[in-house]
This record gives C-alpha cells, structure tokens and sequence, in this order.
C-alpha cells in the first residue's frame, strides 16, 4: 500500500472538498467546451430544474434504423510522418433484427508533414466540391479523413432510406473544424427534407454544468429522482430560439432510455426535424434495452465493435509493415531508430 505523507493527504482532502462542490453547485448556464482550435465555448442560459424531465416511454418501432460509426489509429509515427489507418462502416436494423451490414476495408494512410495537403485535398474536394480553408496538421489528418467517410455514409444513408426511418451517427449534429459547417448543414437538411430522423449520440460529452461539473452525470441524479423508475428525457436548449446562426444543428437533449439501465447519454436530434422529440427518442429508445447495452443503441455498439481497429490488429498491421519494409532493404535498426519512443521504455520499467 502506498505512503501518503501529510501533504499530500492534505491535497487530497481539498480535491474531495472540491468534487463535493461541484456535486453541489446550481447552474445558471451550461456551457460546450470548444475544443482544440475551436472558436469560444457556447453558453446555454437555461436554467435546470425537475420541470424539465419528461418520463419517456419506447415505442413500438416497424422502419429502419442505421448506425454509422469509424475508426482510426497509427500504425506506426515518426515525428514528421505516420502510416495510419481507418475504416467506417453502418449497420441497418429493422423490427429489432439487423438486415445489412456494410463494413469498408480498411485505408493505409501515409502522410507527413510534406504531403498533407496532397493526402487530404482530395477526400475533401470529393465530399464538398471545393477546396478546405486549412489543411489539418498531419497529425490529424487520419482521423479527419474518418469524420468525413463516415458522414459521407451519413448522407448516403438519409438520402435512400425510408421515410420514418432513423440514423445514429456516434457525437454530436456540430459543425467543427473536423467537420465543415456546409456539409452538416447539407445533410441535415436533407435528412430532414426526406423525411428521416437524424441524431446523434455522443457517449462522453463535453458539456459541464455550472463552472466546474461535468454535465451528463448532474442531469442524471436529478432525472432518477425525479423518475426513479422510469425512462426519462430532458431538453438542454431550444437552438432554435436561443442560438441563431451557429456550428449546432441538433437540439440537445439528455436521455435515459431505458427504466433499467445506469447511464443517460446526450443526444442532439436535428434541429430541421418537424417529428415531436418525444417520439423520436422513443424510437431510439426501442433499440436499446439490450441486457448488454442497457440503455444504449445496440446497432451503435453493434457497428463501433465491428469497425474500432483492436490492439491486435494494430499489432498485425505493424508487423506486417514492418515485415515489408524489411525486404525492400531497411535495416531493422534504421527501424528502430525511426519509431523507438523513449516512453515505452519508461512506461516498461514503472
């Protein structure tokens, strides 16, 4: 068992003193934590109380339903390039039963920091039809590739779709730099011009209540007390009437979607949707009272364990890269040299 010296107890009991503040702490505004070269954070005024719960009932529900979801990784970084990788797929379920399943292969992505422009500006011009303001560092470029597939299937799905039917899309209806204010607007409006409900569930938010606490886990507590046995939901911010012209396309609720799981997540519905919110999330909720993922859309979890890169795959990728490189005449040890990280052997040795 570690020692803890006085000092450090002392610091320890001024943090728990603080979690139970900010456990205790009203809100008279949320705000949207911007991100990484984001423009400034959002305030929602909108205060918080019991009148905003709503118990939540899941529907009976006979039209579609697609998940989408990505995933990326590096295969191997070396400072000024990295090889990568990313694959997105969707999943389409009907009356509780998955009826297709399309998964992509994966994309080796070999960028540096010459060649960004050259690896991006094409996945981009395809998608949007004119050229990016900025050209992401190459660091990012991997995933920014994988936002963009996975709304390109996003599109793809609510333009042949059903009416009535419903597409998930994993984070939230937010125009950012990773995703460009002109293609969610696009989509979201076709989505709903077709007539199919488009949202998105984002399983950690960057949402916080007050000053210090984080949103979700707040707006929980309060929704079981007031619901203790139900489903419930909870509108964060009318967008419409109080942010004009912005990066949100959704109107933010807060939902707990089944009477028996122990998480509520956040959920941004399409703001152009004309559907009531109440039977949309009622719809959402009839997928998620998988004993595996109470709660939570099981096609989105079905999809997120199909298309995540595992450590075992990485590991394969690597190797196989490796292997590779090898027989075209790299020295194991200019391997080495390359894509050593001093950290590993830190972190080896802790």
């Amino acid at each position: 068992m570690i020692n803890i010296n006085e000092r450090t107890e002392n610091e320890l009991r001024e943090s728990a003193n603080f979690i139970k503040q900010a456990l205790n702490e009203g809100a008279s505004y949320i705000e949207v934590d911007s991100g990484e070269n984001e423009d400034e954070p959002i305030q929602i005024n909108k205060e918080i109380n019991e009148s905003n719960f709503l118990p939540l009932k899941p529907g009976e529900f006979n039209n579609a339903l697609a998940a989408i979801d990505g995933g990326s990784c590096n295969i191997v970084h070396a400072r000024s390039f990295c090889v990568g990788m990313q694959r997105c797929g969707y999943t389409v379920y009907k009356k509780g039963k998955p009826i297709k399943e399309v998964i992509a292969e994966p994309d080796v992505i070999t960028v540096s920091l010459g060649t960004t422009k050259d690896v991006f500006l094409p996945v981009y011009f395809d998608l949007l039809q004119e050229s990016p303001d900025e050209t992401p560092p190459f660091g990012q470029i991997v995933g920014r590739i994988r936002s963009l597939k996975e709304w390109e299937i996003t599109e793809n799905l609510v333009s042949n779709l059903e009416p009535g039917s419903v597409v998930l899309v994993d984070g939230s209806l937010r125009a950012s730099v990773s995703l460009p204010h002109k293609l969610v607007q696009r989509i979201c409006k076709k989505a709903a011009d077709n007539g199919v409900h488009l949202a998105g569930v984002t399983k950690t938010s960057t949402l916080y209540w007050g000053k210090h606490s984080p949103l979700i886990p707040i707006i929980k507590r309060m929704g079981d007390r007031t619901y203790p046995d139900e489903a419930w939901y909870c509108c964060l911010s009318d967008i419409k009437k109080e942010i004009s012209d912005s990066r949100w396309f959704g109107t933010i609720y807060v939902a707990k979607l089944s009477s028996a799981s122990d998480y509520a997540f956040r959920i941004d519905i399409n703001r152009d949707d004309q559907e009531s919110p109440e039977k949309i999330l009622a719809n959402i909720a009839a997928f998620c009272q998988d004993p595996v993922y109470m709660g939570y859309p099981y096609p989105l979890a079905a999809i997120h364990n199909r298309v995540r890169i595992t450590e075992s795959e990485i590991e394969d990728f690597y190797y196989r890269l490796q292997s590779l490189a090898l027989e075209e005449g790299i020295r194991m040890e200019d391997w080495n040299t390359l894509f050593s990280d001093f950290h590993e052997l830190l972190d080896i040795n802790e």
